[in-house]
């Protein structure tokens, strides 16, 4: 079973593992609509008007994403009872149909969050390290 729960309690570091997870399904739900395309976008351009092409290759990049997600055994969503490759349970179901609408969007929306994550992230670090040292209270002599 694929290990889905982020190494770091950090949850700047949660993000990031999850939209790097996010950009990894998206850019391979591409990759297959893109090729699913090739194969039958002639004929469905044929049969349909531009704005129902447009549709039928949304549902494509749905179904591509939900195909991919569940291929990939993983849970981006940490869905409670998710079991990798368990075909039968609504759990895995659910996870894998909203991951895949989400994906279905397209690499360039996660990637454009992961670098405002990023950019979060170094900021944030680089206002703790300007930040001054608090100065250690004085000894006192108890008098």
């Amino acid at each position: 079973m694929l290990q889905t729960s982020p190494v770091s309690t950090s949850p700047i570091d949660a993000w990031n593992i999850f939209l790097l997870c996010m950009v990894a399904l998206s850019v391979a739900t591409e990759r297959v609509t893109e090729m699913v395309k090739q194969w039958i976008g002639p004929t469905l351009s044929g049969w349909l008007s531009a704005e129902h092409y447009t549709g039928a290759v949304q549902f494509i990049a749905i179904l591509s994403g939900i195909f991919v997600t569940a291929l990939s055994g993983r849970n981006p969503l940490g869905i409670p009872e998710f079991e990798a490759f368990k075909w039968g349970k609504p759990e895995n179901w659910l996870a894998w149909v909203v991951t895949g609408i989400l994906v279905s969007g397209g690499s360039a929306f996660w990637n454009h969050l992961l670098d405002i994550l990023q950019a979060a992230k170094v900021a944030k670090e680089q206002a703790l390290q300007l930040a001054p040292a608090a100065p250690s209270p004085a000894p006192t002599d108890g008098n």
